[in-house]
């Protein structure tokens, strides 16, 4: 497929899921939790806003050494459809440090899950996954895209829509794209590995919040979130 005919695609793709939005059929994925436990404060829920701050990373695995994460329930790997996350989420910090603002997890440990949405110094998002081989022992990074997004998020308060569509297709794997503000910016497929030694998924669940390699001072409002189940016409 070339550039001009995967733009189209995309431009058709986003007005037909838009158009066929089914509210209210995303249990579990829309069921939200504190992801491990959090520093005092971290994490509020004030009606349908979620506030996010700084705390130290609690959770038993993971290398990076702050959390804020809230974590949704899970779903079989064999189930097939297609769920639109959707918030408009709001940042407030001085420094540029990078952090994973979502995550398709499968309880793995010792290696990145097989999405993270990781907004980077510059506030370009990119795509990362990683094969778990031999329980963590090695890690396989690969990219979803071959590209990182075109728009940016802000640290400075502006809200903005963050948009992801995954499409699980039934066998251990995923379509992923990313809007920012209604502006298609990134997609990428996710294959259940079959490399010997290879994590297979047993679930599947989402992640959202902060999740960052330093500790650093920030705000993070997450405004309207919600998992809606929809389907994609081609």
């Amino acid at each position: 497929m070339t550039y001009i005919e995967l733009k189209l695609f995309i431009v058709a793709l986003l007005v037909l899921v838009l158009a066929q939005v089914i509210p209210a059929q995303a249990i579990p994925l829309n069921q939200w939790s504190i992801s491990c436990r959090v520093d005092k404060g971290a994490i509020k829920r004030r009606a349908n806003v979620w506030t996010f701050r700084t705390s130290a990373n609690k959770c038993s695995s993971g290398s990076w050494k702050q959390r804020a994460e809230i974590r949704s329930a899970k779903i079989s790997p064999n189930q097939k459809g297609a769920y639109l996350f959707r918030t408009n989420v709001s940042m407030i910090t001085r420094k540029r440090e990078k952090f994973d603002i979502f995550q398709i997890h499968d309880g793995r440990s010792g290696c990145a899950p097989p999405l993270k949405l990781t907004v980077l110094v510059s506030g370009h998002i990119e795509m990362v996954s990683e094969i778990n081989k031999n329980s963590g022992k090695r890690c396989i990074r690969t990219r979803l895209s071959s590209r990182i997004s075109r728009g940016r998020l802000m640290r400075d308060g502006t809200e903005q829509e963050l948009k992801v569509l995954v499409e699980f297709d039934g066998l251990g794997g995923f379509v992923v794209t990313v809007w920012i503000d209604d502006v298609m910016q990134n997609s990428g497929t996710y294959k259940s590995p079959s490399i010997k030694g290879a994590y297979k998924s047993r679930y599947f669940y989402f992640k959202h919040g902060v999740y960052s390699p330093k500790v650093f001072r920030y705000e993070m409002t997450s405004r309207g979130m919600k998992v809606s189940k929809v389907r994609v016409i081609r």
